[in-house]
């Protein structure tokens, strides 16, 4: 059996653990001697028969791997060899001769010179795409993937197997209009004791490499990521809903104006409605506004031209799970047209209140409010719930609006009489779930649990997320349902713990241990927990006690991390909702 085996940039530890057992393990190791480090040898077992391949042609390299695949081969690439590795002109030979193969995936040099340099290759308002290739030396290139039509793109750009023609980078690039102003950076050797970092521009490119004397072993990166004002990424912004947690809705509406009859609006609807107003006559620039407060406010109003707002949002609509509620008041107050997020984000209601405030109409324009019909999105908003499979919504609000009867089924009581054309079913089958568990269809996710958390002292908010995602796949718990989270006193400062709240918008309770020990119930005992804290048991007994509800999921525990759930009693309603 022969394995390739990426070797990583070149730091001996930088090898993944199943490379470094399989390396222990072999019998016959054919390395790139050129590019891998020869440290990594020292891994291999005595008796073990090395070849460095630099000086071996690959009929060479596969009369070995033919001769000794009775035993444990593994050929031994820099990086990952996926990335100019050569592996597949191998892979093909082997397998042309009925000899097994596999591969082991490595860290790339291309990730080690990003961690020498502290980059990110793709940074919100910079770039999102990240371009790999190398200039056409005796290795040609494809016409269309010359330098020169690559770096049109404007994109974050990798550079192999080019430091020794830097020139050649430098004329390609500026001929394909990058300004030479352009940052770029040079890494020679990336993770190597030898390691060398050079920040340079495209128009400085092959002068800083000369200087430095690297003609080789080296990546060329050029591109906005390296020094640019960059945008602040939306996933771990309490307001953004993902996979993982429901966005947090106590922002502020923000509104903003254009003339002087505008910011008298805008601020009556302030003192009525809080929030923050702002006007253009002060220098405010509208696409700045607008970015600032898009993934911060709940509500983002302008007192002007519908047209204003819907050019002025376009660049940042993601969905209607996500994005804020988006509302256009003309500035005499007469009509309230809501934009964008009229249900999920509560624009609809808003608009309502804005109107009756300023004695105007609200000009609601989605099909179930002009047809009188329910509105699943609404209803869940109003319920204080969130929303999972929200593309089904279209489906289920069509079936409404065609007259036909919409099916849902609850895993709670919902007080009250359900609305025309909805009916209550047990199938396994509706159109609409009412859970705290996934299901196909679109789901109603009551927020009812508190996560109860355990943790070591300085755990990682890196590590809470790992945990928390296995520790969400085991229970079958959507996320969504996670209302808050609770622990001992002692972890209310943690860094990683409260920095994992936050990314999730939760709040955080904390208990002493006496309070800790009095909550009654059978909880997972542990000597080494109370000889630490004074109570047997952490993550239980806070959920339970924030909660003041049973424990739905026991004590999950791993890496240095404990979770468990409590559920509050849920509170479910067809009339007014409860937020």
């Amino acid at each position: 059996m022969v394995h390739f085996v990426g070797a990583g940039p070149g730091a001996p530890d930088l090898i993944t653990v199943r490379g470094a057992a399989l390396l222990e393990q072999a019998d016959v190791v054919i390395y790139a001697g050129s590019l891998v480090n020869p440290a990594l040898l020292a891994r291999c077992k005595d008796g073990c028969e090395v070849y460095n391949s630099a000086a071996m042609t690959l009929d060479e390299v596969l009369a070995v791997m033919e001769r000794r695949a009775d035993k444990c081969v593994v050929r031994l690439h820099t990086g990952d060899p996926a990335l100019y590795g050569a592996i597949r002109e191998q892979m093909d030979a082997l397998s042309a001769k009925g000899i097994d193969c596999d591969v082991t995936p490595g860290v790339s040099s291309l990730f080690g010179a990003a961690a020498a340099l502290g980059a990110e290759f793709t940074l919100p308002g910079v770039s999102q795409s990240l371009i790999v290739t190398r200039l056409a030396g005796r290795t040609a290139v494809p016409e269309g993937e010359r330098l020169r039509e690559l770096a049109r793109h404007g994109a974050s750009m990798a550079i192999f197997l080019s430091a020794g023609l830097l020139d050649g980078v430098q004329s390609e690039l500026l001929a394909g209009g990058l300004a030479a102003s352009t940052p770029a950076a040079i890494v020679y050797k990336a993770t190597w004791p030898e390691e060398k970092t050079v920040r340079c521009t495209v128009g400085t490119l092959a002068e800083a490499g000369a200087a430095e004397k690297i003609t080789k072993t080296a990546l060329v990166f050029v591109g906005g990521f390296l020094d640019a004002p960059y945008e602040k990424s939306r996933l771990y912004d309490p307001t953004f809903t993902t996979a993982y947690r429901r966005g947090s809705e106590d922002g502020e509406i923000a509104y903003l104006s254009f003339t002087e009859r505008g910011r008298a609006l805008a601020e009556t609807l302030r003192c009525a409605l809080g929030g923050e107003a702002a006007c253009t006559r002060d220098g405010v620039k509208l696409k700045d506004w607008t970015a600032a407060r898009f993934s911060a406010a709940r509500a983002l109003v302008y007192i002007g031209a519908a047209g204003i707002a819907v050019r002025a949002v376009a660049p940042h609509l993601v969905s209607k799970v996500s994005d804020p509620a988006v509302i256009a008041v003309d500035e005499g107050g007469q009509f309230v047209i809501p934009v964008a997020s009229g249900h999920l984000g509560g624009a609809n209601a808003l608009s309502r209140e804005i109107a009756r405030l300023t004695g105007g109409v609200a000009a609601v324009t989605t099909a179930t409010d002009v047809s009188g019909v329910f509105a699943v999105d609404d209803w869940a908003r109003t319920q204080g719930c969130a929303v999972t499979g929200a593309g089904q919504i279209k489906r289920v609000s069509g079936k409404l609006l065609a007259g036909e009867t919409i099916t849902v089924r609850s895993a709670y009581a919902i007080e009250g009489e359900p609305p025309e054309r909805v009916a209550l079913t047990e199938s396994d089958a509706p159109d609409v779930w009412v859970d705290i568990r996934p299901h196909e269809a679109l789901t109603v996710v009551p927020r009812t649990l508190t996560l109860g958390v355990g943790c070591r002292r300085g755990i990682t908010r890196e590590i809470l997320e790992t945990r928390f995602a296995a520790f969400c796949e085991q229970t079958g718990i959507l996320p969504e349902a996670i209302a808050d989270a609770a622990s001992i006193d002692w972890k209310e400062s943690e860094p990683g713990l409260r920095a994992f709240c936050a990314n999730h918008g939760w709040s955080l309770s904390t208990y002493t241990a006496e309070e800790l020990s009095a909550v009654r119930g059978e909880f997972t005992a542990s000597d080494f927990v109370e000889r630490t804290t004074g109570v047997s048991n952490v993550c239980e007994r806070a959920a339970v006690l924030s909660a003041n509800g049973a424990l739905l999921a026991r004590k999950f525990a791993g890496d240095g991390v404990t979770f468990a759930l409590a559920e509050r009693p849920a509170r479910l309603n067809w009339g007014e909702g409860n937020g």
